[in-house]
């Protein structure tokens, strides 16, 4: 949770900077959300944010933790030892998966509140459309249908899919390089640098969806997936599919680093205790 207070921000400024249509730099977006509609503007939609991480990510890194032992288990891997890359792909493809099922609902208030703002940008008290992410919730079913709390919910799979093949996948091939071959000797340089790694390759691969994503589910007239998609491509460039990269990969770096840090954390704890009581 701390974490995602941590990085809001940077996802705010991300959504914007994929829905605004003139070329604007992270910077340049932060100045302008601040002074049209003032410094809160940067956490609009944490509420949606927090109800995101306690279902989706909370749920994708608990499956893929679980499927991860139980992997082990049946394979009779012991458990000091890493799964072969197939095994963590799969892993992660069926973490995905569970957490996109879950978290959709919450995928959508955030991106709509996180796009409600003030325009033109003269407008500095225009009332917001949504005061949290249970009226978000409420609205949504009021006016577009119950459905649409899983609208997008496919580019929300395939996203998390990818998050979590690359993101938790990298992770632990590049740490597990680091630390058979020593090449970093303090846990925290190694962890740092393997986040790193983690993000870039997490960025690079799942962005563009995130872009037809986000301008998927801001809307809600009949345009479809591959309308949006071929509307980037040919009128926008396909450079677009990437816009945003900078705020996005540094929350994911900022994300990675601290979250797998903890959850490696707790979950080594939680099992150990498990493991003294078998």
């Amino acid at each position: 949770m701390l974490a995602t207070v941590l990085v809001h921000p940077l996802d705010v400024i991300k959504n914007r900077l994929q829905l605004h249509e003139k070329k604007l730099s992270t910077m340049q977006m932060a100045r302008l959300m601040v002074r049209c509609e003032g410094f809160k503007a940067l956490y609009v939609g944490l509420t949606a944010g927090l109800m995101r991480q306690a279902t989706s990510t909370t749920t994708r890194l608990t499956t893929y933790h679980i499927l991860n032992e139980y992997y082990k288990g049946r394979t009779n891997v012991p458990q000091s030892s890493s799964l072969n890359t197939h095994d963590k792909v799969t892993i992660g493809i069926y973490a995905g998966l569970a957490g996109a099922l879950v978290g959709n609902p919450s995928e959508v208030a955030l991106v709509r509140m996180m796009a409600d703002g003030p325009s033109p940008c003269s407008v500095r008290r225009c009332p917001r459309r949504y005061r949290g992410v249970l009226h978000a919730f409420y609205r949504i079913v009021r006016e577009d249908g119950f459905f649409t709390l899983w609208r997008g919910g496919s580019l929300t799979m395939y996203r998390s899919m990818l998050v979590s093949t690359a993101q938790i996948g990298t992770y632990a091939e590049v740490n597990e390089f680091l630390r058979q071959n020593q090449v970093l000797q303090n846990y925290y340089t190694t962890h740092v640098v393997t986040s790193m790694a983690s993000s870039l390759v997490t960025t690079i691969l799942s962005l563009p969806i995130d872009v037809v994503k986000t301008r998927y589910q801001v809307r809600s007239d009949t345009m479809t997936q591959r309308d949006i998609l071929n509307e980037i491509v040919l009128q926008k460039g396909i450079r677009y599919l990437w816009k945003g990269v900078t705020p996005y990969f540094i929350r994911m770096f900022v994300y990675t680093t601290g979250h797998l840090m903890f959850f490696e954390f707790f979950a080594e704890k939680f099992f150990r205790k498990e493991d003294k009581k078998v």
